[in-house]
């Protein structure tokens, strides 16, 4: 395939694949409120940061509140599994009652 070749080739592809116009306007309005969102987030922590700044005292506090709240979650969600007993069946149970009876009467018989 000869160089010239390729961009008429490449050209025929974006042809083929192009995006539909209301596929694009709605990534586009879509983008538009991730970045607004974004912005928004910005704010928020630039505020919180300031806030921390100012009050030093209570944001250690509350980093410590939001510490011992995370662990209290992630320890009943994962750390209770582990200390439960797996309970097993005991050898010695019967399935059901009068079967050791029966198996001795078919020994009986077999042997007479």
């Amino acid at each position: 395939m000869r160089l010239a070749d390729v961009s008429t080739r490449l050209n025929e592809v974006s042809e083929r694949y192009r995006v539909p116009e209301h596929l694009s306007a709605a990534s586009q309005k879509v983008r538009e409120g991730v970045s607004a969102a974004s912005d928004a987030a910005y704010r928020q922590a630039q505020a919180a940061y300031e806030l921390a700044r100012a009050y030093p005292k209570t944001s250690i506090g509350s980093a410590i509140a939001a510490a011992a709240i995370i662990g209290g979650v992630l320890w009943y969600l994962f750390g209770r599994g582990g200390s439960q007993p797996v309970q097993r069946r005991r050898s010695h149970t019967r399935v059901r009652a009068g079967g050791e009876r029966r198996r001795k009467q078919r020994t009986a018989r077999t042997a007479a």
